[in-house]
């Protein structure tokens, strides 16, 4: 067995190996969760075009309720996420960084071309 799982990576690390096997494990459990937050960055964007007040504040809500019951975001964020507040900030992206210090080493290019949109 261990002859096999060293045989999956090119350079027969077993680390290597089992953490790209956890990798891949992990995206496939949470690839709905991901569509989820790829459809919250788009609804992001239009609500940053929302002037209303109560408008924004009521779309605002619907997508944080959806995103906060989400199990990535509960791992991986200090606190809930605000919409509101994000979509009030000059650097938004850098505010989520803040609130979800696991994604601080993903550059904004990188997350723009995962999530999309952004």
């Amino acid at each position: 067995m261990v002859a096999l799982l060293i045989s999956l990576s090119p350079d027969g690390d077993l680390n290597s190996t089992i953490i790209s096997v956890q990798t891949t494990v992990t995206t496939i459990a949470y690839v709905g969760e991901i569509n989820e937050i790829q459809k919250a960055v788009e609804e992001f964007m239009v609500l940053r075009t929302i002037h209303d007040k109560e408008e924004r504040q009521l779309f605002a809500s619907k997508i944080d309720e959806r995103l906060n019951k989400l199990q990535l975001v509960k791992i991986y964020c200090d606190k809930e996420i605000s919409t509101l507040e994000l979509v009030n900030q000059k650097s938004p992206y850098t505010k989520l960084q803040e609130i979800c210090p696991a994604i601080k080493n993903i550059p904004f290019s990188k997350a723009a071309q995962l999530f999309g949109h952004i």
